[in-house]
């Protein structure tokens, strides 16, 4: 599909797409990457308010390296879950509390994911006369569904308790996992009473999207100096929700539908969006590679 949308089928197709490559600013390319490194930077740090606030011990320095272990396995396992989990456990190896720490990882992201449809809506309401195609309103309304569910199951655990009950009643065996399930929403629970930590981790993911949006429009910039804010500022949070169906290994296929369908709605080319992704894919291996690098530095087995 991305490759029909951006014509690589044709020889005129592949040739636009090599002189956008071939054209793209050396100085802005360093500014993409440094610009990778905050974004990182940013979003580890909502992840380490959010673990301090349970006194887990881990200074930010490790939580940043943590977030980068995670985005190596992302590399590998099914979209960003898998990288969540492992960088949950290392935490959770480190500060002996494992519940605590994948609690604070799904809080991390469930208020990251919860601003990014906030914003993403607003931006197809903006724009709906673009925006109203099947694919985006699909996306919006499987992360309404998914996250309200979720906030209904923890909020009202009725339902889980009867699952609970059913199912142990048929296998004894599962006591142990629920047992597991229990500490965990036990320390989920316990952010609910830190309102004003959940207000700092809104206000930073608004922050990271904010910032999520200056690095698209370097990368942007790199091969196209006129793309506008504007249209940037509109389409990053669309694209980023499409990235963050869990439907994909490493995001692929989703990244590359994003930015050439998103883009190309308000106007841009298919080798604009299929150069930013190339670009993104690029730093991704990046961030990936330093958190290859990290975390057999940062692996421990018990609070240091």
């Amino acid at each position: 599909m991305v490759f029909y949308l951006a014509d690589l089928f044709s020889s005129e197709g592949r040739q636009r797409l090599f002189e956008t490559l071939k054209n793209a600013d050396p100085q802005l390319l360093v500014a993409a990457f440094m610009l990778g490194i905050l974004i990182n930077m940013v979003s580890s740090f909502k992840w380490y308010l959010l673990t301090r606030s349970q006194s887990l011990g881990a200074g930010y320095w490790r939580i940043f390296a943590y977030y980068l272990v995670g985005q190596f396995y992302n590399m590998f396992l099914p979209t960003s879950v898998g990288g969540d989990l492992v960088r949950s456990y290392e935490l959770g190896r480190f500060s002996g509390r494992q519940a605590d720490s994948l609690a604070s990882v799904f809080v991390e992201r469930y208020t990251g994911v919860v601003t990014l449809l906030f914003v993403a809506a607003l931006a197809v309401l903006s724009q709906l006369a673009r925006f109203n195609q099947q694919f985006i309103l699909f996306t919006l309304g499987v992360f309404v569904f998914g996250l309200g569910l979720i906030a209904w199951l923890i909020f009202d655990q009725r339902l889980y308790h009867g699952v609970r009950k059913l199912v142990q009643s048929r296998f004894s065996a599962s006591e142990n996992l629920f047992s597991k399930l229990d500490r965990l929403l036990e320390s989920i629970d316990a952010y609910k009473n830190k309102p004003m930590t959940i207000a700092v981790a809104f206000l930073n993911s608004l922050l990271f999207y904010f910032v999520a949006v200056l690095n698209v429009l370097i990368c942007a910039w790199v091969f196209s100096p006129e793309v506008l804010f504007v249209d940037i500022l509109i389409a990053t949070p669309i694209i980023m929700l499409i990235m963050n169906l869990p439907i994909s290994f490493g995001n692929i296929g989703l990244m590359e539908v994003g930015y050439v369908s998103v883009l190309a709605l308000l106007g841009y080319g298919a080798e604009l969006g299929l150069a930013i992704m190339v670009l993104m894919r690029l730093k991704s291996v990046f961030d990936a590679a330093l958190g290859g690098v990290l975390h057999p530095i940062f692996v421990t087995k018990k609070h240091e």
